[in-house]
């Protein structure tokens, strides 16, 4: 079988503001089809260059990378998706003009250096006669995602070690993208009194006998 690279990344949302790298809100309380959506993130300082994406994940689904370097959209990624925001701010916005209903889902921002990502609380758009835009309420816990991308063949596995030792994580399916490769996504969930003790969280993509891809996330780095 054909082995190709991953690109993996971890990502923290953490669900108490007070823990937050970047706080992501909407004011708006309704949606439904055709409307146009703002949702609004802050991170805790100036970000490093315009290094500033926004990802959509749904249930048991990999997160899909929407618009990186804050105003560029990835590949297949709608026209309706649109970032703003300056480099080196701390303020960004994604605009979804005209929203569909395939556009519901957790969003979140995520700002991106050095292989260290931190990303925000996400934002739950549901589409519908009574929907509701609202912040996912986790407080007391942090929530990481492990996501690997352009990786085939399709049996990739994902596992979790919090400084040292293994932890069990809940992993989705693997998702086919329009290129013919694979992504993979893995969450694991912390107390936030577990979370405010642990020095590094690292995660293992491994295939068969081969060699594991391995990212890794410190605390330090998305501490306020």
């Amino acid at each position: 079988n054909k082995m190709c690279p991953l690109l993996l990344t971890i990502t923290l949302k953490l669900g108490s503001t007070a823990w937050e790298a970047a706080i992501l809100t909407t004011t708006q309380p309704n949606v439904n089809p055709q409307d146009t959506v703002v949702l609004n993130c802050r991170t805790s300082s100036g970000i490093y260059s315009n290094r500033l994406a926004w990802y959509q994940q749904k249930p048991g689904e990999a997160p899909k990378l929407l618009i990186y370097a804050i105003n560029n959209r990835y590949t297949g990624t709608p026209e309706r998706f649109s970032g703003s925001g300056s480099s080196g701010g701390s303020d960004f916005t994604l605009t979804i003009s005209s929203i569909q209903a395939e556009d519901a889902g957790d969003y979140y921002c995520q700002s991106y250096h050095s292989g260290v990502t931190c990303g925000a609380g996400a934002v739950v758009i549901v589409i519908g006669p009574t929907a509701v835009v609202a912040p996912v309420s986790s407080k007391g816990s942090a929530t990481l995602v492990c996501l690997a991308n352009k990786g085939a063949p399709s049996g990739w596995s994902l596992s979790w070690k919090v400084d040292g030792s293994s932890k069990s994580g809940e992993a989705g399916r693997g998702v086919l993208q329009k290129d013919g490769l694979y992504s993979w996504s893995s969450t694991l969930s912390l107390r936030a009194t577990d979370w405010n003790t642990v020095t590094s969280v690292t995660c293992d993509a491994t295939y068969s006998s081969q060699p594991a891809v391995t990212g890794t996330l410190r605390r330090s780095n998305c501490s306020e």
